[in-house]
């Protein structure tokens, strides 16, 4: 079975969702696939970028809304399999990751791809997360 669903978690607003057509996760069976999670607020009208050139603010933003896009599964950040990180500034990401992620996700460390890529949505965005998780007991 599969399922769509885009929470209500304070994150973007519906027509950001419709306009890229598109869900923030989708569960088949026991695995949730996350869509990209980018440090963007707010509507079509009003989208605002969270922590404009702080890659730290801006990753930390991605992991307060991945941590809700679990629970409004009932997953929590122990069911994480992979996740991967896109950046427009390796060097910078890499510089803030040993003291967020780690902490972040304890001792479930899921795997990890992160890649260099030349722009986002945003011009000024430095960030965006997919994730994959498990349902398991």
């Amino acid at each position: 079975m599969i399922t769509r669903n885009t929470p209500e978690i304070g994150y973007l607003g519906q027509d950001v969702f419709e306009a890229f057509a598109f869900h923030q996760s989708v569960r088949a069976g026991d695995t949730l696939y996350l869509s990209g999670i980018a440090p963007l607020r707010g509507n079509l009208e009003s989208l605002e970028l969270v922590g404009e050139g702080d890659i730290g603010a801006q990753l930390d933003f991605v992991l307060d809304i991945l941590d809700r896009c679990l629970q409004a599964e009932g997953l929590e950040r122990r069911h994480l399999v992979t996740w991967t990180f896109y950046t427009t500034d390796i060097q910078a990401l890499s510089a803030v990751i040993p003291a967020r992620l780690g902490p972040w996700v304890g001792a479930h460390r899921p795997s990890s791809t992160t890649l260099e890529i030349q722009g986002m949505i945003h011009p000024a965005q430095q960030l965006e997360v997919t994730a994959i998780a498990m349902a398991t007991p």
